[in-house]
């Protein structure tokens, strides 16, 4: 197919304004080599420049957050931020307004223990990671201290605005990116998808999915096996066994997101009162979950649905989890314990809230603390580091994009 559109342009030769390939015009004179060559290499399926670049060597793409900033294609034209311009494009995105917006806990804390009022909220720019870390630092503080003698009336107080800060964050992490990637599947990972070899490997430190949706896009990759994990279900319009797609061309392509992605689900993670440890709703499980689409109502939590996102993106609240995925045992309550549900009404909630079905959920993210934690998840994410190693033995080249190799991420730099 190669030769036979490069045998084409050869008889065009001097021939101006000439149709070529159902439809494109172009002006063969106006043609550099590079351009001619870029042209023909444009129009080539994915299939057939794999024919092409099938002897290519292997090669690791490594991706930071600087891979995924120049996107800016959704509604409101905001880059996908930096963790330094992460509170400037919350305040810009949906994630604040109307009454869908909560963000309470966040600017509560804002204005008790930072003195930062509510009205002044949106002037404030700490660095996400820098803020996410000093929260983690006083709660770790207070854990300690809890374990030697109890809490003050005041620290007690601080140890529930912090424990409810820092799961509000998890979830405004993942509706900022959600917000900002909700557009136009085509992105810069578009263009670099058409160099790459059948055999490459992209590794990613990123949460938002812009090189997922280029990757399902070009036909090479699939969701259902893509990721290097073995989901227990697949929401694509309703919780499925896999992705309804086609058969993807024959490639080995491969995408590690090795903190996380706000498309992968887990039963509802919080801060235990009584401890001020990290625990999952479902103490005991691994599973994983990956969210692909939605374009009617799901379960969710308090029936807080609300739509309009396209692949891979949802609201503020992701869809509840299948509760036939675990076990009666681990989803009944404790020993001498019980559930209790209870709803608050007031001037944003006058009415009933639905009682709704599943295990609540929350977004798999390696927060941004300096101390990222990855024991939380261990089988999943250390399988994914596995994996990150031996390609990284295997290849011939690595690339890196958009990744300065921080301090912060100690496990990178260790492995």
């Amino acid at each position: 197919m190669f030769l036979r559109k490069l045998q084409l342009w050869v008889e065009l030769g001097n021939k101006r304004k000439q149709e070529f390939s159902g439809g494109t015009i172009v002006d063969v004179k106006e043609l550099t080599e590079d351009g001619f060559y870029r042209f023909l290499w444009n129009n080539l399926s994915t299939r057939d420049r794999f024919r092409v670049l099938q002897g290519k060597n292997r090669t690791v793409w490594l991706f930071g957050a600087g891979a995924s900033c120049h996107y800016a294609l959704n509604s409101r034209g905001v880059n996908m931020p930096l963790a330094r311009d992460f509170f400037k494009a919350m305040h810009r995105l949906p994630t604040t307004d109307g009454f869908n917006a909560y963000i309470g806990p966040l600017i509560s804390y804002l204005h008790n223990y930072r003195g930062v009022h509510p009205l002044k909220a949106s002037e404030w720019t700490e660095d996400i990671e820098q803020f996410m870390t000093s929260i983690e630092s006083e709660i770790d503080e207070l854990r300690e201290k809890k374990g030697k003698r109890e809490l003050t009336d005041d620290e007690f107080e601080k140890s529930i605005a912090l424990s409810a800060v820092f799961i509000n964050m998890t979830f405004i992490l993942a509706n900022v990116i959600n917000e900002a990637q909700d557009g136009s599947f085509y992105s810069a990972y578009s263009e670099l998808l058409k160099f790459c070899g059948p055999k490459d490997t992209f590794i990613t430190f990123n949460w938002d999915t812009l090189i997922d949706k280029a990757l399902a896009t070009s036909g090479a990759w699939t969701p259902n096996d893509g990721y290097g994990i073995d989901f227990s279900a697949f929401f694509d319009g309703k919780w499925k066994e896999k992705v309804d797609s086609s058969p993807p061309l024959s490639s080995n392509w491969k995408l590690l997101k090795l903190h996380g992605s706000t498309n992968w689900l887990v039963p509802y993670t919080g801060i235990r009162p009584e401890t001020l440890k990290i625990q999952g709703i479902i103490t005991e499980s691994d599973k994983v979950f990956l969210f692909w689409q939605a374009s009617l109502p799901y379960e969710t939590h308090k029936g807080r649905w609300y739509g309009g996102y396209g692949p891979t993106c949802y609201g503020y609240y992701p869809p509840h989890l299948p509760a036939n995925s675990f076990s009666t045992t681990a989803i009944s309550p404790e020993n001498d314990h019980v559930i209790v549900i209870a709803s608050h009404k007031g001037i944003f909630a006058p009415f009933d809230e639905p009682l709704v079905q599943g295990v609540p959920s929350s977004p798999l993210l390696i927060t941004p603390v300096r101390q990222k934690r990855y024991d939380a998840y261990t089988k999943v994410i250390g399988n994914l580091w596995d994996l990150a190693e031996k390609a990284f033995a295997e290849t011939d080249n690595i690339v890196a994009i958009g990744y300065s190799f921080p301090l912060t991420d100690t496990r990178s730099l260790s492995e």
